[in-house]
């Protein structure tokens, strides 16, 4: 099957659609295509990391007064959740 899918993040940055064409790419099921799409969402984040207010581990670490370093990546990947903005459509 074949869908099209956009990734990117939210807020600022104008979110999935917004901020690109979609990929069409063939996968066997949709949740491979999801996961996909939650993947390259989660590069993109990382790209970001430490500048536009998208926050590293040690920047929350810093700035939150956390010397925890799991709570801090508790924070962190809920902060990441939080940014990521993908979408999949079968193509029929």
């Amino acid at each position: 099957m074949k869908f099209k899918i956009w990734y990117g993040l939210g807020g600022g940055f104008g979110g999935a659609k917004q901020s690109m064409e979609p990929e069409i790419l063939e996968f066997d099921t949709k949740e491979g295509a999801e996961s996909y799409a939650y993947d390259m969402a989660v590069q993109e984040y990382e790209m970001y990391e430490g500048s536009n207010d998208v926050r590293e581990v040690a920047d929350i670490m810093e700035e939150d007064g956390i010397e925890d370093e799991n709570k801090a990546y508790n924070i962190y990947f809920d902060e990441r959740e939080s940014w990521l903005d993908f979408v999949v459509e079968e193509v029929s």
